[in-house]
């Protein structure tokens, strides 16, 4: 903050109140570099809207308030002495009318985005962070594991993300899928199959499916499985606040030899993508390495230059679904050990119409990476062992 020439932050959005302070109950957190009047040093005020006394006992800050409005965090923030004027709030989340609001109530103060500072030193997870997404990821794994007793032909794609779901909330998925943007939606369990597996209906680059309506058009839909079909079941887990991503491939029955081989590009690289995970590594060499794997095809089913990424090859992953960085060609971030990364890896075969993914939550480490996500990265054949 203070390289930035922010003297104080003003924190709305839930998932940064939570990284800092402890708690999602309806709250802002003030962060401040220096209190002018007490000649103090950092230090920071929780003002809750609601649920104040459960807050005082899950926060880890010392000083927490009851917020009455935007006021009472300017009356603190003149009792305190704060006269830098430059306050950092979450411009990339703020609705215009609560910035309208800010200005009215802040009118010495500019207003600065602290998103970018914030973003950046969530990049990087300490070991408690890491242990919170390996829980998060055994969420997943089972989850997985309910995919694969329950495809079936005759099964349609709804009931088997019901299936999928049930599994993961045994296993203490918290049943929120946070996503930072406002445009975005949490659509649980996406899960595509047979002529879905290019609808693109999200936010983001990925397929997503048809979903059930309009209102949702995305997301496993009433479609029925049919022998021979592909399934992939993408699953965003939340434990203890923190997220994993992770995705498998099935097959209706027995996989065709095309099948197979296209599997194979996806499998083959994400291999080279954890192979070139290191420190200090730019995240475009990621995507080249990816790229260069796809270009070559799957002879002779996939002539070269015919299978295609959907222009990344994954993302940021912690107490969002969608954190930065992006691992495309346009990211200029370099890898740095305690990274948490969704490698999610795309191959569609343009000209026949279908797809395959398979995608990781994995850790940088310091000499490689750190596997999270521990169901087995096989082309699942239903009933076939």
């Amino acid at each position: 903050m203070d390289e930035a020439g922010i003297e104080a932050a003003l924190l709305l959005h839930h998932r940064d109140v939570f990284y800092y302070a402890g708690t999602v109950r309806p709250a802002a957190l003030l962060v401040y570099l220096h209190a002018g009047r007490s000649r103090t040093g950092p230090g920071a005020v929780l003002f809750v809207r609601r649920g104040l006394e459960l807050a005082r006992q899950e926060a880890t800050v010392d000083h927490v308030e009851p917020m009455r409005g935007f006021t009472s965090v300017a009356q603190v923030v003149d009792e305190l002495g704060l006269t830098g004027r430059v306050l950092g709030t979450e411009l990339d989340l703020v609705p215009a009318q609560l910035y309208h609001r800010l200005v009215e109530v802040f009118p010495d103060w500019t207003l600065s985005d602290v998103s970018p500072l914030v973003l950046d030193q969530r990049m990087v997870k300490d070991e408690d962070e890491i242990a919170a997404t390996r829980r998060a990821s055994a969420v997943a794994d089972a989850g997985h594991g309910a995919a694969e007793r329950a495809v079936a032909p005759g099964e349609s794609e709804l009931a088997l993300a019901a299936e999928v779901e049930a599994a993961m909330r045994r296993a203490g998925h918290e049943g929120f899928q946070p996503l930072r943007y406002p445009e975005a939606r949490g659509g649980g369990v996406l899960l595509v199959s047979g002529e879905y597996l290019t609808v693109r209906g999200g936010h983001g680059l990925v397929v997503t499916g048809a979903g059930l309506s309009p209102a949702m058009p995305y997301g496993p839909s009433r479609r029925i499985l049919q022998d021979g079909d592909l399934v992939v079941v993408d699953i965003g887990s939340t434990y203890d606040g923190y997220t994993a991503d992770e995705s498998r491939t099935f097959v209706v029955g027995r996989a065709t030899e095309a099948q197979r081989a296209l599997f194979g590009v996806a499998r083959a690289t994400e291999d080279a993508v954890f192979e070139a995970l290191r420190p200090g590594v730019p995240i475009a060499d990621l995507y080249q390495a990816a790229e260069a794997v796809v270009e070559q095809g799957a002879p002779p089913h996939f002539a070269p230059g015919s299978l295609a990424l959907p222009g990344f090859i994954g993302h940021g992953i912690g107490l969002e679904l969608d954190e930065p960085p992006v691992i495309w060609p346009r990211d200029d971030v370099r890898l740095r050990a305690g990274m948490v990364l969704a490698i999610e890896i795309e191959v569609n075969a343009l000209e026949q119409g279908t797809m395959v993914k398979l995608e990781d939550t994995v850790v940088v480490r310091p000499d490689g990476c750190e596997l999270l996500t521990l169901t087995p990265r096989e082309l699942i054949e239903e009933g076939i062992s």
